[in-house]
């Protein structure tokens, strides 16, 4: 059973300004040219070949996910065209909407997002985060971000591992995993 945990302000801004600053150098360390590469193992066993992602198609996942929680730090409403949809397709829509774009288009909205979801937390008030008990809260901007960051992106950079779902994420939600 998870245990409760306690939130506040300065802490869980702290660590998503750290995801933020990790997920932001290993987007430098490939450059644009290593974002146009393909994930390695990732859509391997993909029906159809024009599945197999690339790294800018990683980091637009991860975007686009920070996005939502975004959304719902500012309490707006959820993307309409993803909602009530299997997490599978979800996605799928996820890499149609953003596959075609250049890789520095989807940096500057990586960097763009970053930065409003930081404004955004600054504005939210104490009592907000004194409301979240889950350890993996929030999970969209440190705990997914960190784990598709590490088999996704940073993977290029070393050289190591893969990027194989059969690899632990660690504790996340089961709709985290899913993805």
């Amino acid at each position: 059973m998870p245990k409760t945990v306690w939130h506040n302000k300065k802490d869980t801004i702290a660590r998503v300004e750290r995801e933020y600053r990790a997920l932001d150098r290993a987007v430098r360390r490939l450059g644009t040219k290593g974002l146009e590469e393909p994930v390695p193992g990732f859509g391997a066993r993909a029906r159809i070949k024009r599945e197999r992602w690339l790294r800018k198609d990683a980091l637009a996942h991860i975007v686009e996910w920070k996005s939502h929680q975004l959304r719902t730090l500012r309490g707006e409403p959820p993307d309409r065209t993803l909602r009530g949809l299997p997490i599978a397709r979800q996605n799928r829509l996820i890499w149609e909407r953003w596959h075609a774009r250049p890789a520095r288009e989807i940096v500057a909205w990586h960097r763009r997002v970053g930065r409003e979801v930081r404004d955004a937390m600054r504005a939210l008030p104490d009592a907000y985060f004194a409301k979240r008990f889950s350890p993996h809260w929030p999970n969209e901007l440190v705990g997914a971000s960190r784990w598709h960051r590490e088999h996704h992106l940073e993977t290029a950079a070393t050289g190591s591992g893969s990027s194989s779902r059969s690899g632990r994420r660690g504790p996340t939600s089961v709709r985290a995993r899913a993805r």
